[in-house]
């Protein structure tokens, strides 16, 4: 193709393979990012129906029959694809993972804290909720948070082990006491709190492109430790 003519050419338009879910697909999944974020994916059946749990968690309008519908329509129209296989380097080395499922599906758990007392905590952001890992045991506690789409994000530990977080979507910093679950709400000035979400759900800050551009989150600074 002559240089002129390449430059000229506009790229294919992006579209879905026909399906009885598709119009909803379409509807619902493109307030936030486009049509590529679908297309370029590589799902197991179960990571799209977990995906569809953070989206409705996360503000997609979907009844339980189209959230139904919608999952098989993913996971029947993008196959999982073949990964590729891991390169073995030679020499000594020894390398364990171990995984723990959170209770709560689409919750997008993230932010781990490793705390002094050997628990590991995370932000359930989809799920309005912070939770506290044994690794001893594998047991998981969540902690409910009082408002309502909070979206807990970042974490730190105070010397008497409190938890604290940042509510990205509320607009208000939070200590978690996780001896009596008490969580205390630290209000932010209104001019840092009552800015604009994206995409009517601040989660498209997250991964995906705003196409609004007043998104803005909080962030704490660990209390200093006594060094006694």
């Amino acid at each position: 193709m002559p240089v002129a003519a390449a430059q000229d050419a506009k790229p294919a338009a992006l579209d879905l393979p026909e399906g009885a879910a598709k119009s909803v697909v379409v509807a619902q999944c493109t307030g936030c990012h486009d049509l590529s974020r679908i297309l370029n994916a590589n799902h197991s059946a179960g990571e799209w129906r977990n995906v569809v749990t953070m989206m409705v968690a996360a503000g997609a309008r979907l009844s339980p029959a189209e959230k139904d519908a919608v999952a098989r329509y993913l996971i029947e129209s993008f196959p999982e694809r073949a990964k590729p296989h891991p390169v073995v380097i030679a020499g000594q080395v020894q390398v364990s993972f171990r995984e723990w499922e959170v209770p709560t599906p689409g919750a997008r758990p993230h932010d781990p804290l490793a705390t002094p007392d050997g628990a590991l905590w995370y932000t359930g952001q989809m799920a309005n909720v912070l939770g506290r890992l044994d690794p001893s045991t594998g047991a998981i506690k969540e902690y409910q948070l009082k408002t309502p789409a909070s979206g807990p994000h970042g974490l730190v530990d105070d010397g008497a082990g409190h938890i604290w977080f940042t509510a990205n979507f509320a607009g208000y910093i939070g200590e978690l006491d996780p001896k009596s679950g008490e969580v205390k709400e630290y209000q932010l000035p209104g001019a840092a709190r009552d800015l604009t979400p994206c995409c009517s759900t601040v989660m498209a800050c997250f991964g995906s492109p705003c196409k609004t551009p007043t998104c803005s989150a909080a962030s704490i600074r660990r209390p200093a430790r006594s060094s006694s």
